[in-house]
């Protein structure tokens, strides 16, 4: 009879254990990738997650959790990493990868090249692009990952090693790794990410702030539905992508700007000719886009 495989990681730290930390702790267990994964976050997350099974343990501290793990994955709101990075250092082994989860890349990298020191090398920026409007560890699950694109980012002093072991990690725990610049990164997904999450979060707003809010909500259907869903995610998620983003999420903006002000001369004027041109390009490029990924 075969011997079991080895996991991964002897012993892996999750810091920050809500919807993507959950679900990264629960895959690792889930697949045997890793002896032991502990969390830590403030608050009750760790241990809802543990007895949800995602965890063996709750660590009291960044520095407990860190310490004598081969692993270290951030998954912080972005405004508390650079805090959690400083704490972390202190106690992170000197073999440990470190990785993170965040949805901007720019100013984490800032925050771990300013914070790791020589440990810089061995962190590997990442980015799964999976989610869901729920939030919370109640919310996470072992397959949240299957066929997702997970972004990797290999910068100039990144340890070649460190970076194809995540990458690998990725690839074991049932996600597509993706290779792609961090300036690059933040442009892309202001693009498709998070400036759709600000539109949908506006139409709820004025839907929500208008005459027939009531009515609204008697009689929407799958198309209110369907374009509204992610206007249900964290509010203090998306604030902090956001702001942390929000020089391209701007350029985002000002070309929807642009885009909308067509619409609305054509609709003002009655030119359904200019209309049907705005409305049919935008339809062609969606087709392309291929159907929603339902979760």
């Amino acid at each position: 009879m075969a011997a079991p495989r080895a996991p991964a990681f002897r012993r892996v730290a999750v810091l920050g254990v809500g919807l993507i930390g959950g679900s990264f702790a629960a895959t690792l267990r889930a697949r045997g990738l890793a002896g032991a994964v502990v969390g830590f976050t403030p608050g009750d997350d760790a241990r809802i997650a543990r007895d949800l099974g995602h965890l063996d343990g709750v660590a009291a501290s960044v520095a407990q959790a860190v310490a004598g793990a081969d692993l270290v994955v951030l998954a912080t709101p972005v405004p508390a990493m650079p805090a959690v990075l400083v704490e972390a250092r202190a106690a992170i082994a000197d073999d440990a990868l470190i990785t993170d989860c965040a949805s901007t890349k720019q100013s984490v990298i800032a925050a771990a090249r300013a914070a790791l020191g020589p440990a810089f090398a061995r962190f590997v920026p990442g980015h799964p692009i999976a989610g869901s409007e729920r939030h919370g560890p109640d919310a996470a699950r072992a397959d949240l990952f299957d066929g997702c694109v997970a972004v990797v980012c290999r910068l100039a002093d990144t340890d070649p090693a460190a970076f194809d072991r995540v990458h690998a990690l990725w690839a074991a725990m049932g996600a597509r790794p993706t290779e792609l610049d961090p300036a690059r990164h933040d442009a892309v997904f202001a693009e498709v990410s998070h400036w759709p999450h600000a539109v949908a979060f506006a139409l709820c707003g004025a839907i929500a702030g208008g005459p027939n809010a009531d009515d609204a909500l008697r009689f929407a259907g799958a198309g209110l539905r369907d374009t509204t869903r992610i206007g249900a995610s964290s509010p203090d998620l998306w604030a902090d992508i956001l702001l942390d983003n929000r020089a391209a999420v701007l350029d985002c903006a000002r070309a929807f700007q642009a885009e909308l002000a067509e619409v609305l001369t054509a609709i003002e004027q009655g030119d359904r000719a200019a209309l049907r041109v705005r409305l049919e390009a935008a339809s062609r490029w969606r087709a392309s886009l291929g159907p929603a990924r339902r979760r």
